[in-house]
């Protein structure tokens, strides 16, 4: 559970500390204050390890670059890796920091370590991205982690860990990142849910559902062709694919199913309140801090809606699990103002404009 952030030279973050999150954490503000950026940052720290987290955040934002060494210069603060990209997250019991430099110098083409290809989008214009190489330490506590990223004379993104594949350090908390611009759903909610629902708590997703159409009583693991879908079923009987149902019940279903189906994780969505009507929010944000709480898992978020947080507010109440972050630029510098939910309350019961 991280209970403070500190961003350094991260895209758009020049310095940024945050320092209160709670088990649940809304944050807002005006475009291009780096909110999703926030979510991006916390998502790099505990998936710093897998070679492709670049190309995956990239994909969420629906982003391209055209050479590896491009796609890494652009996560540094204003595409500069003169200094060096830092992450420090203040956890339960230790403080986690994750470093990030773009180096100089050619790495031996050796395989040490997991190879993998290149993503197809990204091509090597020239040899001169063989003299970089990417260079990441981390540390928890006493524990220490080292890992390099560098393309290979064969074209081959390869990682130089040290054999540190079970290094603590990089095995923490378990992170999954809900964009906005790709879709919810996918084969792999069915095997998920068949997972809550063995474990009994599949009457909370359904519960969920039930928001957007009450006549759902049920919701089973239907497999045709070899491939798991999910279906609901309607009080008159009728079997209907998930898939076929509308955006708003799929994104309930995808967050409901990810948070229950990884206990003590993060979950981090961006723009939650897409595809909600804004009369929803209070009770699907009930359901989110409900589903939450029964598997200790954090969830934080962002939006632009005022609805959103009115019904965050509504559904939280004053209880002092809930923080709400928001995100402004003064001088040029990006700074976070954090409530917590009794001066929300107070805040929106004045009136005042807190997006």
């Amino acid at each position: 559970m991280i209970n403070e952030l500190s961003i350094k030279n991260f895209k758009i973050l020049r310095d940024l500390k945050i320092p209160k999150l709670s088990p649940v954490t809304l944050i807002a503000g005006k475009n291009n204050v780096g909110k999703s950026t926030v979510l991006e940052a916390i998502f790099f720290s505990n998936s710093y390890a897998q070679a492709d987290t670049f190309l995956k955040l990239n994909m969420i934002r629906g982003a391209q670059a055209s050479t590896v060494t491009e796609l890494w210069k652009s996560y540094f603060n204003l595409a500069s890796t003169e200094k060096k990209m830092c992450i420090k997250k203040g956890e339960e019991n230790s403080t986690k920091t994750v470093t990030v430099s773009l180096e100089n110098g050619k790495k031996a083409d050796k395989q040490v370590g997991e190879i993998l290809p290149v993503n197809d989008t990204l091509k090597l214009s020239n040899n001169n991205v063989l003299d970089q190489y990417l260079s990441i330490s981390a540390t928890n506590g006493t524990e220490e982690d080292n890992i390099a990223f560098y393309i290979g004379f064969d074209g081959k993104l390869q990682t130089e860990d040290l054999n540190q594949q079970n290094n603590p350090v990089r095995n923490s908390t378990f992170t999954q990142y809900l964009g906005a611009r790709i879709g919810y759903g996918g084969s792999n909610l069915a095997e998920l849910y068949g997972k809550i629902d063995l474990e009994g708590k599949s009457n909370i997703v359904i519960k969920a559902l039930k928001l957007f159409d009450p006549e759902i009583t049920d919701i089973k693991t239907i497999v045709q062709n070899g491939i798991a879908k999910l279906y609901v079923t309607l009080e008159n009987g009728q079997k209907l694919p998930v898939d076929y149902m509308g955006d708003g019940i799929n994104k309930l279903m995808s967050i409901c199913i990810s948070i229950l189906a990884n206990p003590n994780a993060i979950i981090l969505i961006d723009e939650i309140e897409n595809g909600f009507h804004y009369t929803m929010h209070k009770k699907i944000w009930e359901m989110i801090i409900s589903a939450a709480n029964e598997v200790n898992t954090q969830v934080i978020a962002t939006t632009h809606s005022y609805e959103c947080i009115q019904g965050a507010s509504d559904a939280i109440g004053t209880d002092d699990k809930f923080s709400y972050v928001r995100l402004d630029q003064i001088n040029e510098q990006i700074v976070a103002k954090c409530m917590s939910a009794e001066q929300l309350k107070l805040a929106l019961d004045s009136e005042m404009e807190v997006r």
